[in-house]
This record gives structure tokens, C-alpha cells and sequence, in this order.
């Protein structure tokens, strides 16, 4: 395992990073805990093709 030496980055850029590391941790913990309990990702569902409302529909009240 590698060590980083935050102490060479300005302190804007140990927040960003300690920031960022945080966002992989919520990311991963997630799909970690998806896999452990057997639930599968979301998919994509089928949806009607889009059709555009006509003039008369529109102005229709």
C-alpha cells in the first residue's frame, strides 16, 4: 500500500482531496454493501417512444 503526504499540498488542496476521498468512500461502500447482499443495480426501464403535443393541444384548455 502507498502513503501520500498531504502535508506537501496547499490547504485548499488537502480539503479537495479529503473531499474527494470521502465521495469514493460513499461510492464504494454502497456497491460494496449491494454486492454483499445480493440486490442488483438499478436498470433501465422501457418507456413509451416520446410524441410532441400538437398546436391545437397545447392552446387546448
Amino acid at each position: 500500500m502507498q502513503t501520500i503526504d498531504l502535508d506537501k499540498l496547499p490547504d485548499f488542496a488537502q480539503n479537495e482531496l479529503q473531499d474527494f476521498y470521502q465521495f469514493l468512500l460513499q461510492k464504494y461502500a454502497t456497491q460494496a454493501t449491494q454486492t454483499q447482499t445480493g440486490s442488483a443495480p438499478l436498470a433501465p426501464r422501457l418507456v413509451k417512444s416520446f410524441e410532441p403535443l400538437s398546436r391545437e393541444a397545447v392552446y387546448e384548455r
